[in-house]
């Protein structure tokens, strides 16, 4: 597909140029960056890659540089291992595996380009400041080699997960570009929504599921596919040569599903219909589910989650009613995890308690909420008998959290505590009527604190400082 893609981009140049204008043109509340990837899939499992990405400052200031997230580089041999030291075994199951980004070439309208190796980050510089309004293409060529994991990047014996793949612009904040290490804690992806047109192979007799909608063709006797997706905070692409994909509609959003079991697309429809219902319908048009091998739970991504295959039960439509969940906090309301993971953690916590309220088993939230309490409180006792004093802040850098386990009782268990009293205290009405106008007012933007804040107090007075409580109590 090598030669395919070289003659694609000649094109797509032109094509691009036509479309940057027609993307100038929209409005103030649609992501203005456009990525544009094509995907060449090996048999030894590199990806040969090509991109091409429309930028047009509507930052508020000028740009003198354009910083990009080479998250795949952590995956390097010469790079600290992308995952906890207690969940090692589970994440290498057949012994350490490393990834390689290699990139060739960077060109377009740009002065030079450095990638500092270091940190993960590919600074852009420019000829000239760009000035509010106005556009910029920046390509790219690059090779990325897949680790062997059972992580969110890499492949497996069920197939390949390409996530965090590409270097993805960096998201803009408070006047600058935003980003720190790669943690192997949390999730510490950060980005703007954009939109996507990915183009790729799909290995003879395999299937896949990805963000976005895709549409099949074939050239020279390969299976391609292109997948489109707007307003969405990354791309994302599972594959896999034994896993079949069923499919099904909702409310005019597409379901696809690649997995063994047979209730997800219930699940699905649940899940759409009860947040759609609490918070506000649904942002896109298409929604995936890939069952995985995976170290984790689940993980979301653009239009797309993945869950851990080992599940079943409650346990898994739990993951799967929480993970789609994040298709409204984070996917469309975005906010910064990488200093404030309870944000969008806790949130989607809440929101998984509530569907089970709504789909009547009630059982079930109920447990939820009791495990919460009880892990958390064992997680204080456990803390003070080693002397070692557990703060409840619910803020801080990924990186400075010191063990899954502490990221999880802080980020996760506290905050589903706290939204449960928030609801007690204010009501369910009122709460809702809050979260309603944050997904409304925010959906496609980055939510800070403060504004989230301001939702709390304008559905009731000074309900914000019952937040703040929480969130600073130490």
């Amino acid at each position: 597909m090598k030669k395919k893609i070289i003659s694609i981009i000649c094109v797509a140049i032109i094509v691009c140029s036509l479309l940057v204008f027609a993307v100038s043109c929209k409005t103030q509340d649609e992501p203005i960056t456009t990525y544009k990837i094509w995907l060449d899939i090996q048999e030894d499992n590199t990806v040969e890659c090509s991109q091409k990405v429309d930028i047009v400052n509507d930052y508020g200031a000028p740009l003198e540089e354009l910083k990009f997230n080479v998250y795949a580089n952590a995956f390097d041999k010469r790079k600290p291992l992308p995952c906890a030291q207690e969940e090692q075994g589970d994440f290498y199951p057949d012994g350490i595996s490393y990834g390689a980004f290699e990139l060739k070439e960077v060109y377009g309208d740009i002065a030079h380009y450095d990638f500092d190796f270091e940190s993960n980050i590919l600074t852009v510089s420019l000829h000239s400041p760009l000035q509010a309004g106005e556009k910029i293409s920046v390509d790219m060529q690059y090779t990325i080699t897949l680790p062997h994991t059972n992580g969110r990047y890499g492949f497996n014996e069920k197939g390949i997960s390409l996530t965090g793949f590409y270097p993805m612009l960096c998201a803009f904040v408070d006047g600058k570009w935003y980003y720190d290490e790669y943690s192997p804690i949390g999730d510490p992806y950060f980005s703007d929504a954009a939109n996507y047109q990915v183009t790729f192979n799909l290995p003879n007799g395999w299937d896949y599921v990805s963000s976005g909608k895709s549409k099949q063709g074939e050239e020279n006797g390969e299976t391609i596919i292109t997948a489109k997706a707007k307003n969405i905070r990354d791309f994302a692409l599972i594959l896999s040569p034994t896993l079949k994909k069923s499919v099904s509609k909702y409310d005019g959003v597409e379901l696809s599903y690649l997995g063994e079991k047979t209730d997800t697309l219930t699940y699905m429809q649940k899940s759409l219909a009860v947040y759609g219902k609490l918070f506000g319908k649904y942002a896109y048009d298409t929604l995936a589910v890939a069952d995985m091998p995976f170290v984790a739970g689940g993980m979301e991504y653009g239009t797309l989650c993945v869950i851990n295959e080992t599940l079943g039960g409650a346990t898994y439509e739990e993951v799967v009613a929480h993970e789609i969940a994040h298709q409204w906090w984070y996917g469309a309301v975005g906010s910064n995890n990488l200093i404030n993971a309870w944000q969008d953690e806790g949130l989607t916590s809440y929101a998984t308690y509530l569907y089970f309220v709504n789909v009547g088993n009630v059982d079930y939230s109920s447990l939820m909420l009791s495990d919460a309490y009880s892990q958390f409180h064992r997680f204080i006792d456990i803390q003070n008998s080693v002397g070692e004093s557990a703060k409840g802040v619910l803020g801080g850098r990924l990186n400075d959290f010191p063990s899954n386990y502490y990221y999880t009782n802080i980020t996760y268990n506290k905050s589903l505590i706290m939204w449960k009293y928030l609801q007690d205290t204010l009501g369910k009405d009122t709460l809702l009527k809050a979260l309603k106008e944050y997904y409304a007012t925010y959906k496609f933007k980055i939510a800070s604190p403060d504004n989230l804040y301001a939702c709390l107090d304008n559905a009731q007075s000074n309900a914000s400082g019952l937040m703040k409580t929480w969130v600073a109590n130490v």
